[in-house]
Order: structure tokens, then sequence, then C-alpha cells
């Protein structure tokens, strides 16, 4: 089921409330547990998915006339996960991106931010229309925010069962599980998608869908 509008909205929002809730708890000592992150320990991971406040007034400023260049989640995914595309050209960079930013993040501002985040996301008006809400975007040049909501929904989503592997009690909402699954089998040719599922195909033929 790939979410629109009001349910995108509600739902990312409570994911973000999920790693706020968790990040909360965590004790100094599980804030540096290692996670199956590669080099990353929770702190890092935390920092890769917490959203910044001036992320939304980015969003807000990067509105655009004319149609989007990209409008289908599944295909901003493709683009970036090509062999030559953001995601494997920077994955390096990223990584230590949020080791830097998690070495000045605590729980408990983690958990502020989460919290802020989803309260934000839920008052945007712009997500009521937003599949028609037009942002300039990297690389792809520009985009529509239901396909950025969605992104995120994404990464907050898979991020989060990967605290749940590294400390417990926190796990996705069923419509986030959904909604992602759905995403992620959409980003493969769909017949090697079908190929794989019906067991005709091995695995590396459509698996990982993403980086």
């Amino acid at each position: 089921m790939r979410l629109v509008e009001c349910a995108l909205r509600d739902t990312l929002a409570d994911a973000w409330e999920r790693w706020a809730h968790r990040c909360a708890e965590l004790s100094a000592t599980q804030w540096r547990f290692g996670t199956r992150c590669e080099s990353w320990d929770v702190q890092a991971l935390v920092a890769h998915v917490c959203p910044e406040a001036a992320t939304f007034d980015s969003l807000v400023a990067a509105g655009s006339d004319g149609p989007a260049a990209v409008t289908d989640a599944a295909e901003m995914l493709r683009i970036f996960n090509q062999p030559d595309g953001v995601a494997n050209t920077t994955a390096d960079r990223i990584a230590e991106r949020a080791v830097l930013a998690g070495s000045a993040l605590t729980p408990a501002t983690a958990a502020t931010r989460f919290l802020d985040a989803g309260a934000r996301l839920r008052a945007m008006p712009e997500m009521i229309r937003s599949a028609e809400t037009v942002i300039r975007y990297p690389i792809v040049g520009s985009t529509t925010l239901a396909v950025v909501a969605e992104v995120a929904l994404l990464e907050a989503t898979v991020h989060l069962l990967d605290l749940a592997a590294a400390v417990g009690g926190v796990a996705p909402s069923a419509a986030a599980l959904a909604a992602t699954r759905d995403l992620l089998i959409s980003v493969p040719d769909a017949q090697d998608a079908v190929e794989v599922l019906a067991g005709r195909a091995p695995a590396q033929a459509a698996v990982p869908a993403i980086r």
C-alpha cells in the first residue's frame, strides 16, 4: 500500500515519534552500542535519521512552478541507487557525516528533534496536497513533497528496524512497514522482482533494492 496525502503525513510523523520515545529512554551505554549499519553506533544511526529543523524551512523555500521531474518515490530510489548514483558514490561521506553529527547529539536532544519534527509535519498544510506540491531537489532537479515524504518514511522505518536490532524496545507501525515494503518492491525491475519472489531466480537479481 503506497500511502498518499494525510495518511503519508501521519505515518511519517508517527515513525518520528517512535524514534523520539525510544531515544528518550536510551542509556549512555546503549547510545554507544554498535549497529548492523557497518561503522555506525546507535548515536550515528540516530544522527543520520534525526530531522533538522532547518529541513522544513528549506523544503518550503524550495517550492517550484511547473511539473516535477520525478513524481514517483520508487523512481527516485532507482536514480539514487544506480551504480554511479549518489547512494553509492557518496556512501562514505554520508557515513562520516553521521558519525560527526552523532558526536554532538544526545538522546534527549534527539528525542526533542524527532518530536518537534513530527508535530511540525502534522501541521504542514502543504501535505494536504503533497502529490501536487513541486519542489526543487538535488540530483533530480525537481520532485514532489509526497516523494520526499515517502522516501523519508522508508528511511525512518528501515533504520528504526536497525535501532530495534541494536537496543530493542521499539518497532515500526504496521502502516509504515506495509508502505515501506511496497515501495521497496517497486524499485527493482518488475520481472526480476516477480521471478525472485516466485523462486524462479536468485535473490541477487533484485535484492537488495537499495543500498
